[in-house]
């Protein structure tokens, strides 16, 4: 059987200051975010046993999503996300904007205002000319986006572009063989919460 991405990863000589740092998020990662913010930030959950949406809809453990949730809060609650670059696109952007949610607009607008404040806080330019290239190869590989939607393809193609480390989703394309194609050829981890977190793992006591 192939290694899998995280097994490849474990590996490597992978240490603290070397593991993923840019994290691009999806858009479905920021609408967990806000959605479950409560939990994530604050610790605040109704029940060890279950998180509840905001459309009242109950998330048991059984449910793959739930292992999820938890893996933002470990991700974000406390000093580790200072930790993170946070990064989004216009891809993201006009896909917030389409949904009209004025909460989950006011609070991305933030996210958004950060990431183009790190963007600018670099003395040389924030994106290498070795990601320029990636993304000019990977943009006509159809090995690589044939079988994503429209918007996905946009989504990954954005990471590259914005010379990500790590694509933080909960799509369905994170995994397997795509996961580790993605990450040989452009150097990108196509990862779920729970992925990145196995992988900071050892070293959460830095952060």
């Amino acid at each position: 059987m192939k290694e899998t991405l995280l097994e490849k990863i474990q590996k490597l000589d992978l240490n603290f200051n070397n593991i993923p740092r840019r994290i691009f998020l999806d858009t479905n990662v920021l609408q967990y975010i806000q959605d479950f913010g409560e939990y994530i930030f604050d610790n605040y959950c109704e029940n060890e046993e279950y998180l509840v949406s905001p459309k009242k809809s109950i998330i048991t453990k059984k449910d793959p999503l739930f292992a999820q949730i938890i893996a933002l809060h470990d991700l974000f609650n406390g000093r580790g996300r200072d930790f993170f670059e946070l990064a989004l696109s216009d891809t993201v952007y006009e896909e917030v904007i389409k949904r009209k949610h004025k909460d989950f607009l006011s609070w991305f607008f933030e996210i958004w205002d950060y990431w183009q404040t790190t963007l600018e806080s670099y003395k040389s330019q924030p994106i290498t000319q070795q990601a320029t290239q990636r993304y000019n190869i990977a943009r006509n590989d159809h090995s690589l986006l044939g079988n994503l939607s429209k918007l996905d393809k946009k989504i990954v193609l954005d990471a590259i572009n914005l010379d990500c480390d790590a694509l933080l989703t909960v799509d369905k394309f994170a995994k397997g063989n795509f996961q580790l194609f993605v990450f040989e050829k452009y150097k990108l981890m196509v990862l779920r919460p729970t992925d990145l977190i196995e992988i900071i793992l050892p070293y959460q006591a830095l952060f």
